[in-house]
């Protein structure tokens, strides 16, 4: 982010107080004095020295707002994509109607509260564009499924990208499996604790067999990453399409280890499946001593 203030010459020592306020915030600023003879000139030297701006500042006094450079600067950003504001010496200045609309300031301190709070919006926008810029570079298409993709794939990299381009955690692939799922599936510890500090939610339900993330290491036999799960926060108790828990998955894979840790964090041993069977059932159905012991 780059501010540059632009003053006339009998308006310099506003566009000093602007600056040294600007930069003793940390802000990247310059302060120009516009000269009257650009005016003149073929290729206006304005548009060379702001041209790197993301920002422009505009300094009007009741001596400037009727100059040119006004006008053709407001064009400038305008068909630029250049952010705009006005800083009124005088608050009882009448501005032109080109001008009307644009943030307006009389006082110094608002000058800095505004652009503190753009900064923050222009550091998340310039990370996105950035990681967009990347994604392409590598030859990946900034597209929904593309991200599922890289998820069920392993790539660690593109998903921080496409992350921080601005694709949120919880979307879905076009069977509408959870990103979340599709890493938990094919063991993508990495990538899974990266969607879940991103924000995306433990319990979503893939739409193909309803299985929650939780479910679906537990199908995996992912230990690790039921693990991981439960300490998040993870609901045991969730049933799938079938009405199975993750606890019934778990005794169906007899994992002990898992169905352990289940129980530990609050999975009901007797909560029933659609065929009326219970996680205990399956237990004594299953005859593994090691299993039934957990139960009693």
């Amino acid at each position: 982010m780059e501010i540059v203030i632009l003053a006339a010459p009998s308006d310099v020592l506003a566009a000093k107080g602007l600056l040294s306020s600007l930069t003793k915030d940390g802000m990247t600023c310059r302060a120009l004095k516009v000269q009257p003879y650009w005016d003149s000139e073929t290729k206006n030297p304005l548009e060379f020295r702001i041209r790197r701006a993301s920002h422009v500042l505009l300094v009007v006094s009741r001596e400037s707002v009727s100059s040119t450079w006004l006008a053709f600067v407001s064009g400038w950003c305008l068909g630029n994509n250049r952010e705009l504001a006005l800083f009124r010496i005088d608050s009882s200045i009448f501005v032109p109607g080109f001008l009307s609309g644009l943030p307006s300031f009389d006082a110094i301190a608002a000058v800095a509260h505004y652009y503190e709070s753009r900064r923050a919006e222009w550091l998340v926008k310039e990370e996105r564009d950035q990681a967009r810029t990347s994604l392409l570079e590598i030859g990946i298409p900034f597209r929904s499924e593309s991200l599922a993709n890289c998820c069920q794939e392993g790539d660690v990299k593109a998903v921080e990208l496409f992350l921080k381009a601005g694709m949120i955690a919880d979307m879905r692939d076009r069977a509408g499996v959870t990103l979340l799922g599709l890493a938990v599936r094919n063991h993508h510890a990495v990538i899974a604790e990266l969607l879940v500090s991103r924000g995306a939610s433990l319990d979503l339900q893939s739409e193909d067999r309803g299985y929650s993330a939780l479910m679906d290491a537990v199908a995996a036999g992912n230990g690790d990453l039921s693990d991981f799960l439960l300490k998040r926060g993870a609901n045991p108790n969730l049933v799938s399409k079938d009405g199975q828990s993750a606890l019934i998955i778990g005794v169906g894979r007899n994992d002990v280890p898992v169905c352990r840790k289940l129980l530990e964090y609050g999975a009901d041993p007797n909560q029933t499946d659609k065929l009326g069977f219970s996680a205990r059932k399956y237990a004594g159905l299953f005859h593994n001593p090691e299993m039934m012991e957990l139960f009693k």
